[in-house]
C-alpha cells in the first residue's frame, strides 16, 4: 500500500501513532513539512518501505529524516525541490538497494561522491542545482543507466563518462555551460539518447 501525508495532517498522523497500521507500507510521500526545526522518525513506521519521496520539506541534511538508514528495502528516493547541499555519507551507503535517487531542484554545488559508492545505482537526477564538475570517480558507477544533469553550470563533459560507464543509456545536459565542440560532446551525440542544451 501507499501513504501521502501533507503538513495540516503530519501531527495528527504521528500523534496517534497509526504507524502499527502501516507496517506493510511501500510508498510513502511527505510534502510541504518543515523538517528544518526538528527531525521525523520514520523508523517505525515499517521497513518494508521501497519508495520514498520527501518533497518541499526545507531539508538541509538527510539526517533530518530519522531512521532512514534503517529502510534496507528502500528502492526509490526522491528528495526534490529541498535545500540540501550535501548528502550524509554514513546514511546513504546503508541503502545497499537504492536504485533510483532524485536530487533535483536543491542547493547542491558539487557532485555527491558518496552516490558513486552506491553499487545498484541505475538512476540518478541532479537537475537544477549548481554543479560545475563531474569528479573521476563517476567511472565507478557500473550500474548508472540514466544520468540527468539539465540546469547545472556544467563547462565540460569529461570524455569517462561517454567510454567508461557500460551501461549508460540516457543522458541529459540541457542548460548548461557546455563547450560545443568538444570531443566527449561528439561522443555523447551518436552513442546515447540525450538531450544537450548547446
Amino acid at each position: 500500500c501507499s501513504c501521502v501525508i501533507y503538513a495540516e495532517y503530519w501531527k495528527q498522523w504521528y500523534q496517534r501513532r497509526v504507524r502499527g497500521a502501516l507496517r506493510k507500507l511501500v510508498k510513502l510521500s511527505i510534502c510541504n513539512i518543515d523538517f528544518s526545526a526538528e527531525g521525523r522518525d520514520i523508523s517505525t513506521i515499517t521497513t518494508l518501505l521501497q519508495e520514498l519521496i520527501v518533497t518541499n520539506c526545507s531539508l538541509k541534511c538527510i539526517t533530518q529524516i530519522n531512521g532512514l538508514g534503517r529502510l534496507k528495502s528502500l528502492k526509490r528516493l526522491i528528495l526534490t525541490h529541498n535545500s540540501l547541499t550535501d548528502l550524509d555519507e554514513r546514511t546513504m551507503l546503508k541503502l545497499k538497494e537504492l536504485t533510483d535517487l532524485q536530487l533535483g531542484y536543491n542547493l547542491i554545488r558539487s557532485f555527491p561522491n558518496v552516490v558513486t559508492k552506491m553499487e545498484k545505482l541505475e538512476e540518478l537526477s541532479l537537475i537544477h542545482n549548481q554543479i560545475s564538475v563531474l569528479p573521476d570517480e563517476v567511472v565507478q558507477m557500473r550500474s548508472l543507466e540514466k544520468l540527468h544533469l539539465d540546469n547545472n553550470v556544467l563547462t565540460e563533459l569529461p570524455e569517462y563518462v561517454t567510454l567508461q560507464l557500460p551501461q549508460l543509456r540516457a543522458l541529459t545536459l540541457e542548460n548548461n555551460k557546455l563547450k560545443h565542440n568538444t570531443r566527449s560532446t561528439q561522443q555523447t551525440r551518436s552513442k546515447f539518447y540525450y538531450k544537450i542544451g548547446l
